[in-house]
């Protein structure tokens, strides 16, 4: 079983203290949208901290490119560390079940988001799988619907997806960053660390609004 390409250990050490917030603040700052809208926790996965490499399914209707594969062979063909992201294409319907969630936990992969609906997740919990979606569903998803592409970039929410990406996600939800924005996201996170620290201060101390303002707008985007 091969392992996703490792994370540095100054970018994994920055990633594991910052909460998803922290981290899609610091990609505002450099122009990106990372944060994957509708997209949460299901219940039980929400104690989880997960930082990964992206690996990608795309569903959509058949096309003569069609990969022909099964989520199956999808999750067993991802490296072991990885963050397996499904574009459901935001359906209200199942992408993903406890037989698979079994499959993914003994392929050694960090966690599942899909941009879409799960279903089982009493399995997934029981599994200890961690699991983020757009909802639990019961009804699966259209039979007009396949796996178009693997490892290929998704848009899941508005948020360009593509493999190597580094995914976080916690009970606040999930975040992408792209692979080469990571160092300059690193250094942006350190600004918005500093601004955190300093409002804990400033609140502490009951410093006035006007300085609380001025420490809010260091991690503002620039127009």
């Amino acid at each position: 079983m091969n392992d996703a390409v490792p994370i540095p250990r100054e970018a994994a050490e920055a990633l594991k203290q910052a909460s998803t917030g922290a981290v899609n603040d610091a990609l505002a700052l450099l122009g990106f949208n990372g944060g994957i809208t509708g997209v949460r926790p299901s219940r039980g996965s929400e104690g989880y901290a997960v930082l990964g490499r992206a690996a990608t399914v795309r569903f959509g209707a058949p096309r003569p490119d069609s990969p022909g594969l099964n989520m199956y062979q999808a999750i067993r063909a991802t490296p072991a560390g990885s963050v397996l992201v499904i574009d459901g294409k935001g359906l209200d319907a199942h992408f993903t079940g406890d037989n698979q969630c079994a499959c993914a936990k003994r392929q050694g992969l960090a966690a599942v988001v899909v941009y879409g609906g799960a279903r089982d997740l009493t399995g997934w919990r029981a599994m200890e799988m961690p699991l983020y979606c757009t909802g639990s569903a019961t009804v699966d998803k259209p039979p007009d619907i396949r796996i178009v592409g693997y490892n290929v970039p998704v848009e899941v929410a508005g948020v360009t997806v593509r493999p190597g990406d580094v995914v976080v996600a916690d009970e606040d939800g999930v975040v992408c960053i792209p692979a080469e924005a990571l160092a300059a996201t690193l250094e942006k996170l350190r600004v918005i660390f500093a601004v955190e620290e300093a409002m804990e201060k400033a609140i502490a101390t009951g410093a006035p609004l006007e300085e609380i303002k001025a420490i809010l707008a260091r991690k503002k985007p620039q127009k």
